[in-house]
């Protein structure tokens, strides 16, 4: 297993929620203004999300499960490419659809990310069914920026 961070950017939102509904996840959350500091340190700085306003939140398994298991694993055609466990699957779409309602412009941001240099890469918007079923084909990778909306 491999830690990969599960990172949400839910657009131009002004107040923080948290999905009750879905057990064994935990969150954090980070107001994004205009003028707020990076999100990292100088070895990972991603300027096109940090560019991004609203309220960044970050999900994990608790930490019964989370020493175990991850949402994500590496694809079957190797790092960088994940899919999320087909066990967390429905979880992660559950995630993804309550910060995008959430959003008061319907959109999110989502950053799977481990600690290593990014390139800077961000993709064209897509639907949420397209993004889960690039996730479950193994057709996303990490340290790259994807717009839902």
């Amino acid at each position: 297993m491999i830690l990969i961070d599960f990172g949400i950017i839910c657009r131009e939102q002004k107040k923080r929620s948290f999905p009750r509904s879905i057990p064994k996840v935990r969150f954090q959350s980070h107001i994004r203004r205009e003028n707020s500091e990076a999100m990292y340190d100088d070895f990972y700085h991603f300027e096109a999300a940090d560019k991004l306003t609203g309220i960044w939140y970050f999900a994990w398994l608790t930490d019964d499960i989370f020493l175990e298991q991850s949402f994500f694993n590496i694809a079957d055609k190797g790092s960088p490419w994940i899919y999320a466990v087909p066990e967390w699957e429905e979880t992660v779409r559950a995630i993804l659809a309550f910060y995008l309602k959430a959003s008061p412009i319907h959109k999110i941001a989502v950053l799977p990310r481990i600690q290593d240099r990014s390139a800077n890469v961000t993709h064209a918007e897509c639907t949420l069914d397209e993004f889960m079923d690039k996730l479950k084909a193994g057709d996303i990778r990490w340290n790259e920026l994807y717009n839902i909306g």
